[in-house]
């Protein structure tokens, strides 16, 4: 299965929403996409993965590196949860642990700034 990323600005915050498969075979093109976004100075990214069916590895890595990236130039990351499959993924390497998660993004948003 293919993946549709489907990226929306409101002010400050970008959200990336995924549906499909996150996988190595999409990954560069991810990549780019982040590195675009970025570079546009967001204060929050907001990945929701709700739509997600799959994620590998490297699809961890892309969320996890964008996350490292946020924490060092001052900005954060917050992750919609996905489906439990996809979730069992950040369970497993512990990540659940260290990355920021909601369940919705009206609650991502809302927890902007909470914490400063």
């Amino acid at each position: 299965m293919a993946l549709d990323t489907r990226v929306t600005t409101n002010g400050t915050t970008v959200t990336v929403a995924f549906s499909g498969e996150l996988d190595i075979s999409r990954a560069e093109e991810v990549e780019r996409e982040l590195e675009r976004i970025e570079a546009e100075g967001p204060d929050l990214i907001v990945f929701d993965l709700r739509g997600l069916e799959f994620l590998d590895s490297t699809g961890l890595r892309l969320i996890l590196g964008a996350d490292s990236r946020a924490r060092r130039d001052g900005r954060r990351v917050v992750i919609v949860q996905g489906p439990d499959k996809v979730q069992r993924v950040f369970r497993i390497t512990l990540l659940d642990r260290r990355l920021d998660f909601v369940d919705s993004p009206e609650d991502a948003e809302g927890s902007a700034g909470s914490g400063d």
